[in-house]
């Protein structure tokens, strides 16, 4: 049984620090996979040539849920799921909902690290975009990683010492990073994100999420099926592959 990665993209940095680490290969759709092959998905959501298999992880039609923010969100709420931000494809729904709060609009359901928001607090504001979501006004905001069913790294985004004041958007331009230092995720966001990432059926992802004290009320804002790799999330996530393909 040989172990291979589908990435994204071949270049992608997180996918060869994955399978270097493994000690494997990268692949592409065209490859000519075996029976008994076990491809790990790295956020690739185009169908390969091959055949996915049982012992696969992340099919590429639950990336392509992952991967668009509406898709995500509609996926999500069908199944009852509430820990998210309030949003609409409707201007005016939006702005009734939102209740003087400031509103997101997301002129793309694909974009990442805040890309392509503008941030509105009256109707007039209000451009027209394919999503629009609520600003949640938490107070933390981790990334949970889970590896089938199971919580295997967190991260906490904090700001870093002598960043400016931002725009609103908790991204690495504003000055925000993650840390694992001193934090403590309550048990009910990490239930959460296990199950958020369960119903979009992934083996895998890595859930951004913040948590409204206040309320006690979780956001999930995105899943990620091909977050950055490097120190201990990496060897978190070569484990958990590497512990898979050797109880198969």
């Amino acid at each position: 049984m040989n172990l291979k990665i589908f990435p994204y993209k071949l270049g992608s940095v997180s996918a060869k620090r994955l399978a270097r680490t493994l000690g494997t290969l990268r692949v592409s759709a065209s490859y000519n996979a075996r029976r008994k092959d076990v491809i790990v998905n790295w956020g690739n959501s185009a169908p390969p040539h091959f055949r996915w298999m049982d012992q696969d992880l992340n099919k590429p039609n639950s990336i392509q849920l992952a991967c668009d923010k509406l898709t995500t969100f509609n996926v999500l709420s069908q199944n009852g799921f509430t820990d998210l931000p309030i949003w609409s494809i409707s201007k005016q729904k939006i702005y009734e909902l939102a209740n003087g709060k400031d509103i997101y609009c997301r002129t793309t359901t694909t974009g990442h690290s805040g890309r392509g928001i503008v941030i509105a607090n009256t109707i007039s504001n209000l451009i027209n975009a394919p999503l629009y979501t609520v600003a949640t006004r938490h107070k933390y905001e981790y990334r949970v990683h889970v590896f089938r069913g199971q919580v295997i790294d967190v991260q906490m985004k904090r700001k870093r010492n002598g960043a400016r004041e931002g725009t609103g958007i908790r991204n690495h331009a504003n000055g925000w990073v993650y840390t694992r230092a001193e934090i403590a995720p309550p048990e009910e966001l990490l239930l959460s994100s296990i199950k958020a990432v369960q119903l979009l059926n992934l083996d895998f992802g890595a859930v951004d999420i913040g948590h409204r004290i206040i309320d006690n009320k979780f956001f999930v804002f995105e899943i990620n099926t091909a977050p950055g790799l490097e120190g201990t999330t990496l060897d978190k996530y070569s484990k958990a592959i590497y512990n898979y393909y050797r109880s198969l």
